[in-house]
């Protein structure tokens, strides 16, 4: 069974749905190397958040930043008691980042976008009201506002996807996205790099998941340097194309989510301040935030891994 999809133009046209009921709602925010965006996402975050959901959290995840980004997120955990933050001692790429986001995600709606501060929190009302009613809102930038070869390359990527995987979504890549908690029940996340959109939407899309696309901004970055149109994640991406291509060809609807039966990242954690060693150490996660048990920490020193 294929996917539903419907489309939407216009984020803010709600004509014809209910009231939402109030969410409780988990906001992950990738960065790599954003220590002029990181601090002023997440004061925008915090002014939206309270108008959307009943109960939320901000998970900052800190993808081995070779900047401030790691102390501005160790400060941003402090000031403020909804906000934690996941440190990769290494840059294990944009699914691994998501990965850890999503396995420390504690409510019923889980929403991704960059901290790049190139889409409007605002406008994540406009998916929110769509939210109870599908598996997966996406939005789609209505004009994107990157570089000329940065649009030829997801325009490329995207047909290549149409035609390999049969997923139709307008932008498969747009980094604004609202799930129903259930699809990692049944979405498998193998991917480290770029391709971890492409592979949760074909996922979906395999599984006959419902997802809807609604229309976003999407405003020019003002400060750091995008790494999405690096070779080598275009490279990596291309293998991890292939993979999926032969992964969905015998995927069932049996199959069990990564976040019930896999960590594919292993990770060292705190328990009452102390690390404790789940596997081979390439991540370590700040000490008012637990992985394994999805508590606080009383440690109020951080720890990374060697």
């Amino acid at each position: 069974m294929k996917a539903q999809f419907n489309t939407l133009k216009g984020g803010n046209d709600r004509s014809g749905t209910s009231e939402s009921p109030p969410v409780t709602l988990s906001v992950i925010f990738p960065a790599f190397n954003e220590e002029a965006n990181i601090q002023r996402t997440v004061e925008s975050a915090r002014l939206v958040l309270p108008k959307l959901a009943k109960t939320w959290e901000i998970i900052l995840v800190n993808d081995g930043s070779k900047d401030a980004t790691t102390p501005l997120c160790d400060h941003l955990a402090e000031q403020y008691p909804e906000v934690r933050a996941i440190h990769h001692v290494d840059n294990r790429g944009y699914g691994a980042a998501l990965k850890s986001g999503i396995l420390a995600a504690r409510h019923d709606f889980i929403f991704f976008t960059d901290s790049d501060g190139q889409f409007d929190l605002e406008e994540l009302e406009g998916l929110i009201e769509w939210a109870s009613q599908y598996d997966i809102v996406t939005g789609y930038r209505g004009k994107r506002q990157d570089p000329p070869h940065r649009l030829i390359n997801a325009f490329g990527w995207k047909m290549l996807v149409r035609m390999v995987l049969g997923v139709k979504v307008r932008d498969i890549d747009c980094a604004f996205k609202i799930f129903q908690r259930s699809v990692f029940d049944r979405v498998q996340i193998r991917s480290v790099g770029a391709m971890v959109n492409t592979e949760i939407l074909a996922q979906a899309n395999a599984f006959g998941m419902r997802i809807h696309e609604v229309k976003v901004t999407h405003y020019p970055r003002q400060f750091g340097k995008s790494s999405g149109a690096n070779l080598r994640v275009i490279a990596k991406a291309f293998r991890e194309l292939l993979r999926l291509y032969r992964q969905l060809r015998t995927v069932t609807h049996e199959q069990e989510g990564l976040y019930r039966t896999d960590l594919p990242i292993p990770h060292k954690v705190f328990r009452h301040g102390v690390p404790e060693k789940l596997g081979e150490g390439v991540v370590a996660v700040s000490h008012r935030f637990n992985v394994e048990t999805g508590k606080e920490s009383p440690s109020s020193r951080e720890c990374f891994v060697d």
